[in-house]
Order: structure tokens, then C-alpha cells, then sequence
């Protein structure tokens, strides 16, 4: 069973890729946010069609959705956009995992972290 819902509509996707922080990696760069009051985990996933034909779209959006359901995502609940880079699709399983689990938990350090302060 998912421990996520799906971000649903563009309202949502602008808001986590606007107000979240980035997390870049080859593949892929990982946005998280921790909305207030939110009561669920939600994951969006981007993928352009630069990436590949419908079939690798789909096989990466799954691969990055069975990556996200043995992670266990839990409270604190925030939201994450994952947004695909072309040369996502070339990547075998292992290293996919290897480079989302690593995204999130940045993600999450740097939410935990407060905010500097420009100079």
C-alpha cells in the first residue's frame, strides 16, 4: 500500500516547485516542501518528452513510484516534485534508487535547516 498520495493538479505542482527547495542530481532534480497543515505525504512526478517515447516515461514514472513505496514515506508529511532529466531513462534500477534516496534525504536536511540570511 502507498505511503503517498499523487499531487493533483498544477496549483499544486507550481507551489512545491516554486516555494521548495531544489535538490539537483544527474538524473533528476528533487523539489520538497512541507506545506502547513498538510495531513499526507504527496509525490508528483515530471517527466518531458525529451526523456524518451511514452514506454520509458512510464517505466521511469513506476521505477521512481517503487522507489518511493520502500522508502516509506512518513510524517513529517511534505510534498516532493520529481522532475526527470533525459538522461534518467539510461539509468539501471540501482543507480536510479541510489540517486532518489539520496535527493530526499537532502530534501529533507534541508527543510530541517532554517533559512539564511543574505547579506
Amino acid at each position: 500500500m502507498r505511503t503517498f498520495d499523487s499531487l493533483r493538479g498544477r496549483r499544486e505542482f507550481t507551489l512545491v516547485i516554486r516555494r521548495g527547495a531544489p535538490v539537483k542530481r544527474e538524473a533528476f532534480t528533487l523539489y520538497g516542501y512541507e506545506p502547513r497543515g498538510a495531513t499526507t505525504t504527496k509525490v508528483g512526478v515530471v517527466i518531458p518528452k525529451t526523456v524518451g517515447k511514452a514506454v520509458h516515461r512510464n517505466r521511469l514514472r513506476r521505477r521512481c513510484k517503487a522507489i518511493l513505496d520502500a522508502e516509506g514515506l512518513r510524517a513529517p508529511h511534505r510534498w516532493y516534485v520529481i522532475s526527470c532529466r533525459p538522461g534518467a531513462a539510461g539509468l539501471t534500477f540501482v543507480e536510479l534508487r541510489r540517486n532518489l534516496t539520496s535527493a530526499l534525504a537532502r530534501a529533507r536536511d534541508a527543510e530541517a535547516r532554517p533559512p539564511r540570511k543574505r547579506a
